[in-house]
């Protein structure tokens, strides 16, 4: 506990658990250029300590590394470190800025938990910033900063994720009140759970074609979003994506067939539970008739769908999952190609009709009453 500086040579390659851990006293710490890896604890509860910069060699930064380190207020992150473990600076109350490099790729959860007092994160690529995945909302030091700086310059308004990008990921703007549109790159494939949510002034997002999965939460509590094109290749979208999201107005897609194929975790997944009105190739759509070749209409796909009014269903659809046209107050019609036998035999459940105003299905032999 007297202890109050330490120089660790070159030679030394790794810290292990612990080692300073305690140490109240160390107010300075030299790390050497051969420090490959900093293992969990140790710097924890170092409460004199001011300020640490890790060199390039160190590749990861373990759990709870600068736990408890209350008077910390600089710390510099080396170009090579990948992951930073979790509760890695929690409550460090000093800290006010922190630089993330490059190289960073994941989070743990509450790395940053507690420190109340950060204002400012600084990136140098919005792309391999928003491919981190942090395990927590407070993994991301945005969650008290929230002020993030591109090159010195504040992220705010408009923004475009490059094309360098391969997904965005879990939390990387959650809660970041300054943009109003984000623009995302043709390499991003999957936007990750939380990716977006309570970005209270989003009003406009541009998602390529390319991204097949939008994650749990991810525009969740968005409630500027006015409008939201799904591209073709998208496949999931999962529990709450567009859950609050209460300014919506439409949905824009350009196949229906591939829309009726999303697997949505849920209604609040449907950005429709919100918007009401969907768009076909710029058309509303209105009376829609399925194409021949479709053979499964899915859950929740027309949830909240005020717009549409009837829907002719092919002979070729062998599966209605439950609640396809929960909400869809409007829906008065649905006509069906083949048999009343046939129809029968593709509604898997009782609810398939729930919450729209159908009463009976057209079928080529008859009706069925529902």
């Amino acid at each position: 506990t007297s202890l109050s500086s330490v120089t660790i040579p070159d030679s030394v390659v790794s810290l292990g658990k612990s080692a300073f851990s305690g140490c109240t006293s160390l107010a300075s710490v030299t790390i050497g250029n051969g420090v490959t890896s900093i293992g969990q604890s140790a710097f924890s509860g170092c409460t004199s300590l001011t300020a640490v910069t890790i060199p390039d060699s160190v590749k990861s930064i373990g759990n709870w590394t600068f736990n408890n380190c209350r008077a910390l207020s600089s710390i510099i992150i080396g170009n090579s470190v990948a992951s930073i473990g979790h509760d890695a600076f929690q409550d460090c109350i000093s800290l006010t800025s922190i630089a993330i490099p490059n190289s960073v790729t994941s989070i743990d959860g509450e790395a940053f938990e507690g420190c109340i007092n950060l204002e400012s994160v600084y990136i140098a690529d919005i792309g391999k910033w928003a491919a981190i995945d942090f395990g927590s909302a407070n993994a991301n030091p945005l969650y008290y900063a929230e002020n993030l700086y591109l090159n010195g310059g504040l992220v705010a308004g408009d923004i475009a994720i490059r094309d360098n990008a391969t997904h965005i990921g879990n939390y990387a703007f959650y809660n970041y009140d300054k943009l109003t549109s984000v623009t995302i790159g043709n390499g991003v494939t999957s936007i990750g759970n939380y990716a977006f949510e309570d970005c209270s002034s989003l009003t406009s997002v541009t998602i390529p074609n390319g991204v097949e999965s939008i994650g749990s939460y991810a525009f969740a509590g968005c409630d500027s979003l006015t409008s939201v094109t799904i591209p073709d290749s998208v496949t999931d979208i999962w529990w709450y994506a567009f859950n609050e999201c209460t300014s919506l107005e439409s949905v824009c897609i350009t196949d229906i067939a591939k829309w009726l194929a999303i697997e949505f975790g849920n209604s609040y997944a449907n950005p429709l539970y919100s918007a009401g009105d969907l768009y076909l190739n710029g058309e509303l759509v209105t009376e829609l008739v399925i194409p021949d070749g479709v053979t499964s209409i899915g859950n929740h796909v027309f949830v909240g769908c005020t717009s549409l009014i009837s829907i002719t269903i092919p002979v070729t659809v062998a599966d209605i999952v439950s609640i396809p046209f929960d909400g869809c107050t409007s829906l008065t019609t649905v006509i069906f190609k083949g048999t009343t036998e046939q129809w029968r035999g593709i509604i898997s459940s009782v609810w398939w009709a729930a919450g729209s105003a159908i009463s009976e299905v057209v079928c080529s032999d008859g009706t069925v009453s529902v």
